[in-house]
């Protein structure tokens, strides 16, 4: 396949290997990012990484898979699966490759027998916007969080309950805080616009500010 869009595949290389490979092509000017998140298997499947690349050019995929063999010292080969259709968007990439709860139960999946080990994923390249992005989307997406968010704002929750209620990684604090802070005004305009009702049987002026 031929594509110059982002796409994913499966690695089952060492850590090291996979990304002295990614790299490299980097380095050659064909890929401009590359994303990887290690799947330790506790039942039958071999250990594995999920890797979302960005092309810096079109990419054969057919070609590039020659480039991921790696032999170990017994002799064994371990290589890449690259998917008919690889093609892959970020947000998708991501909430599967770090198997966000939320994310699967939206899609109708189940999680697979895998530890997601954090400190062995790969990151090439800036991806701090596309982490608050995909923060966005999962808030927005999945099994409405934005509800769940807005109730525990309604309960007198603080940032850091929240954190810890919905099991925020370290990566996505800062996109949940923005979430927070946002939902916190529309949480405090939606309580003073009750307040102004009961109380004069008015609705708010555009110009009157919410309370913190």
């Amino acid at each position: 396949m031929k594509t110059s869009k982002p796409f994913g595949f499966i690695s089952y290389n060492s850590r090291e290997f996979l990304q002295s490979v990614l790299q490299q092509f980097i380095a050659d000017g064909k890929f401009l990012r590359c994303a990887c998140w290690y799947h330790e298997s506790t039942g039958k499947e071999k250990n594995h990484f999920h890797v979302w690349i960005e092309p810096n050019e079109e990419i054969d995929t057919s070609i590039i898979s020659d480039k991921f063999v790696e032999t170990l010292e017994s002799g064994e080969q371990q290589s890449i699966a690259i998917r008919p259709k690889c093609s892959s968007k970020w947000n998708d990439a991501y909430l599967y490759g770090i198997h966000d709860s939320e994310y699967l139960s939206s899609k109708g999946l189940e999680r697979e027998l895998v530890n997601i080990k954090t400190d062995m994923h790969i990151y090439l390249g800036d991806f701090t916007a596309d982490l608050a992005q995909a923060e966005i989307f999962r808030l927005k997406h999945c099994l409405a969080p934005y509800a769940r968010l807005k109730a525990l704002v309604y309960e007198g929750k603080t940032l850091e309950q929240v954190y810890l209620i919905l099991r925020i990684p370290f990566s996505q604090l800062n996109a949940v805080s923005m979430a927070y802070k946002y939902v916190k005004t529309q949480v405090n305009r939606e309580k003073l616009d009750n307040m102004i009702e009961e109380e004069y049987g008015l609705v708010r002026t555009q110009d009157i500010t919410p309370f913190d």
